[in-house]
């Protein structure tokens, strides 16, 4: 199924303003570390571009990649679209104060050869994917969480209900009411499809990363671990995050596609030429 277009779930100044609150900087020491006065730390901190120099040394002072944060500044660079066969994505809105305009983004993976499917996520609204579930005729076989938040399961109960209440997984670091725990490293099998489940916590304990094979190119659930050009906020445990995706997911090949719990899809080569937060790839 052709993916629609989705914008990008950070600009340029969340992705300074989660690598500061990673790191436990506030405006002063932010400005301080960068050696920029306290107002143009400010005014970055709140989207007001005021030179791609101060932008550079904010960069330098958080560990981000200063070329990759001025691009996404000037909206110089989106993924491609990618229609993969067997892979549906939906995107529904989940408004909150301040977010108005967020949406949350959940997938459905069709074996090749016949019937069976998973659900990974709910999301705001099921709406969307049980009409392709009746439409196609499918066997939901499990549902997979990502990770426990909200936004991912808040159509949940009505999801399972509708889909002749198939088993739902979640990493055992989390607990949520009706799900079943499992440790990272379990394979999942859904007819041809086979899914491994890596541990990426770091946004959330239990969240986790799976890895699809059997649709053709390789894809990856990655939920909110990491988005396109940013990743998931980690204020307690920011350092553990990078190194999850890292080790767990910018390892995978290049032509991976990942589907992350909001934003557009990507692919790890996209993630290692584009993402502020890993400048080690430049």
């Amino acid at each position: 199924m052709k993916e629609k277009p989705i914008r990008l779930e950070d600009n340029f100044e969340d992705v300074i303003g989660k690598a500061a609150a990673g790191l436990g900087l506030g405006e002063e020491a932010l400005a301080g570390k960068s050696g920029l006065p306290v107002e143009r730390a400010r005014a970055l901190l709140a989207g007001r571009l005021t030179s791609p120099a101060d932008l550079e040394a904010v960069a330098g002072a958080l560990g981000l990649r200063g070329d990759c944060l001025l691009e996404l500044a000037r909206q110089e660079w989106e993924p491609p679209l990618f229609d993969v066969e067997g892979l549906s994505v939906f995107t529904t809105p989940y408004p909150i104060p301040g977010y108005e305009e967020m949406t949350v983004n959940s997938y459905l993976v069709q074996d090749p050869d016949s019937p069976a499917a998973v659900a990974f996520d709910a999301g705001a609204d099921a709406s969307p994917m049980l009409r392709e579930i009746g439409a196609r005729s499918l066997e939901i076989r499990m549902v997979l969480l990502t990770h426990a938040h909200g936004d991912h399961v808040q159509d949940l109960e009505r999801l399972v209900r509708e889909t002749g209440s198939p088993p739902v997984w979640l990493n055992e670091q989390e607990t949520l009411a009706g799900a079943e725990p499992f440790p990272a490293g379990r394979v999942f099998q859904a007819g041809s499809l086979r899914i491994q489940s890596r541990l990426t916590s770091g946004h959330s304990p239990g969240g986790t990363t799976y890895v699809i094979e059997g649709l053709g190119p390789p894809v990856a659930i990655v939920g909110d671990s990491l988005f396109c050009c940013s990743q998931g906020g980690a204020r307690g445990a920011y350092a553990e995050a990078l190194e999850n995706n890292r080790r767990e997911i910018l390892s995978l090949p290049e032509e991976t596609i990942l589907c992350p719990g909001h934003g557009p899809l990507t692919t790890v080569g996209g993630e290692k030429r584009h993402n502020p937060f890993f400048p080690e790839f430049a």
